[in-house]
């Protein structure tokens, strides 16, 4: 199997992306569901406070361990922010409806 091309996995990353964010925000709809993601989106697997010390010159793990808590962050508050717009969509139309 060859090596895709950086393209190709870019594309393939922003599907997932996209599954993911339509998938939190089918999970929002509820109101158990919108609750546990406000639990996780306050929830942060980045070291902080030094619980643990990386010391002087803190390696690649520290940098990857935030890039992948900021994109779970960016991903509930996409899902989150796309069930709000829709019930906001849903509720002019009942406003307007006769």
């Amino acid at each position: 199997m060859q090596h895709p091309s950086p393209d190709h996995l870019e594309g393939r990353l922003n599907a997932h992306r996209k599954l993911l964010v339509a998938l939190t925000a089918f999970i929002a709809e509820s109101a158990e569901g919108r609750a546990f993601l406000e639990r996780l989106s306050q929830d942060s697997e980045t070291v902080a406070d030094h619980e643990e010390d990386p010391g002087i010159e803190p390696d690649g793990s520290f940098a990857i361990q935030q890039i992948a808590d900021d994109e779970m962050q960016a991903i509930v508050k996409a899902a989150l922010s796309r069930t709000a717009a829709v019930e906001s969509q849903e509720q002019r139309r009942r406003d307007i409806a006769p």
